[in-house]
């Protein structure tokens, strides 16, 4: 292999590598999947308990991916441009209203991708291939800093009026825009990843167009919240408290509503399922795994209870 294939193989897995996403376990991360979205769920690069790594589309807006913290304990943060009430948090066309006032203020990055783009990926190993070196440089250079300036300037400006309490985060993607022209190129998209933050996962899930298994996602979760983590070794702990009780009834509610707007019955989330196998007897009712009569305890979520399978 010659050192043009060699030099353009070593950019290209730079160029890959700017497009895998770090996500927490207690952060669902929505990226797209054809002209739709997915929950990021299955198919991690890299997975430990401290999180997995995704991977994302390599191409400026396809690459676009929201980070949304599950929260099932405390409401999350108010929203910078709505109430903190618990409606606010799961309305849907609130996350549809922010979401596109996000990406009409950071338009002009998306241009500007694509620009960069068109210089690393056309221009360069045009010239780079006719010309050589040297001279590729003197015509890409100029043109590619001065677009890299721009870019970083923009995500500066834009990045502080829409999210003026993430210094950090802007410092990091501000910095690394400035000294790589494949980070800039991705930085249209990375600052997209923290607009959906105050609303609940299912509601951005909901808002999202052409989203794949909502009902799947919404009943998971639902499940978890009817049988909380907390009930696992003392049942009377979370009964005794009315508050916390009282505040995962009122999540289940809004998981319930916009289950109904979508024409899906949540009364179904809670039925015994079929057995999968003759040999099964028992399911556990928070995670919805089967056993046989032999097992006590649910062997994939530790819940204590198992139930009957009607026959």
């Amino acid at each position: 292999m010659g050192e043009v294939p060699m030099l353009l193989l070593a950019l290209l897995v730079l160029h890959l590598s700017e497009f895998v996403v770090w996500v927490r376990p207690d952060v669902g991360l929505f990226r797209r999947r054809g002209r739709g979205w997915e929950l990021a769920s299955r198919g991690a690069l890299i997975s430990t308990v401290r999180g997995s790594l995704h991977w994302v589309y390599p191409l400026p807006g396809w690459a676009r991916a929201y980070a949304v913290p599950w929260t099932t304990g405390n409401l999350p943060a108010a929203h910078p441009e709505g109430g903190a009430g618990l409606e606010s948090v799961f309305s849907r066309s609130e996350v549809e209203r922010r979401r596109n006032s996000v990406e009409m203020a950071f338009r002009e990055l998306r241009w500007l991708s694509w620009s960069l783009m068109g210089l690393v990926w056309v221009v360069a190993p045009v010239t780079l291939q006719w010309i050589g070196l040297r001279s590729m440089l003197w015509i890409v250079l100029p043109p590619l800093l001065v677009l890299m300036a721009v870019n970083a300037v923009r995500v500066f400006q834009t990045h502080r009026r829409q999210y003026p309490e993430s210094g950090d985060e802007r410092l990091r993607l501000v910095l690394s825009a400035s000294l790589s022209p494949l980070a800039a190129i991705r930085s249209a998209d990375l600052v997209h990843k923290e607009a959906l933050e105050g609303f609940h996962p299912l509601a951005v899930a909901a808002a999202l167009p052409g989203f794949r298994d909502w009902e799947k996602a919404a009943a998971v979760h639902w499940r978890r919240l009817n049988h909380a983590e907390s009930e696992r070794n003392d049942p009377g702990l979370e009964a005794s408290s009315e508050s916390a009780l009282a505040k995962r009834r009122a999540w289940m509610g809004q998981i319930e509503r916009l289950a109904l707007e979508r024409g899906l019955n949540p009364a179904a989330w809670d039925q015994p399922p079929s057995a999968t196998d003759p040999s099964h007897t028992q399911y556990c009712p928070r995670c919805r795994s089967q056993f046989t009569p032999a097992a006590v305890a649910c062997h994939d979520c530790q819940w204590p209870r198992l139930l009957p399978i009607p026959s």
